[in-house]
């Protein structure tokens, strides 16, 4: 291998090792910010429990505030990633099933990241600037872009007649709050609610509730 090469090869390296640091310190500040708030969160913690230099995390991010920005938006795309389908296997289903197919993707998202709730219920209770930009950068969006398709499905008597928001923020709540309250489920009943069996049957739960009276569309 040539001089050259080698250079090359060891940028690329550098550049794998930048982007898994990267990756590493944005994980761990999800789960520090989840367990602890924005406020009650230290960069030094954060250094700690990646096992990297505090240094470091100011090299990559600057501010803890700019980390929080950064965490949130790794979180969200992190969500459309897992939440993505195979558009030709959709395409031979229902409706119904596909929405219900949505759900289960949802909860098993969930099941995986607590924290995503966590943050974004401690940030709603402040109702501050943080809360802001993520409405405005990625949950509002969000919901704007999930919206043709729920009134879609309103339409053909898939949803329930309640109000939208009611529809939206009890689906929300029955997806996320059973691994919230993993710790307390676990010390009431000593069940694992993140175990794969607990979390599809939760999933079967509530599709239950919603749709036990729907028939199949055509």
């Amino acid at each position: 291998m040539n001089e050259a090469a080698k250079i090359d090869r060891n940028l690329n390296q550098r550049e794998k090792q930048r982007i898994r640091t990267r990756a590493k310190i944005l994980d761990v500040a999800l789960t520090t910010f989840a367990a602890k708030g924005f406020e009650g969160a230290t960069l030094r913690d954060i250094a700690a429990e990646a096992d990297v230099n505090h240094a470091l995390i100011k090299y990559h991010f600057n501010s803890k505030d700019n980390l929080w920005k950064e965490a949130v938006r790794f979180l969200f795309e992190r969500m459309e990633e897992e939440l993505a389908v195979d558009a030709k296997e959709e395409a031979r289903l229902s409706e119904l099933e596909r929405l219900k197919n949505a759900i289960r993707r949802y909860v098993r998202y969930c099941a995986r990241h607590p924290e995503h709730a966590r943050i974004m219920v401690q940030e709603s209770i402040r109702d501050g600037k943080r809360l802001d930009w993520a409405v405005e950068k990625f949950i509002g969006p969000q919901h704007a872009d999930a919206r043709p398709a729920f009134l879609r499905h309103k339409r053909k008597g898939l949803w329930p007649e309640v109000q939208d928001i009611s529809i939206t923020y009890i689906l929300v709540a029955a997806s996320q709050m059973i691994f919230v309250l993993a710790p307390e489920i676990r010390r009431l009943y000593g069940v694992d609610t993140l175990s794969d069996e607990v979390v599809d049957a939760h999933a079967e739960a509530i599709i239950e509730l919603f749709f036990n009276h729907k028939v199949e569309d055509n």
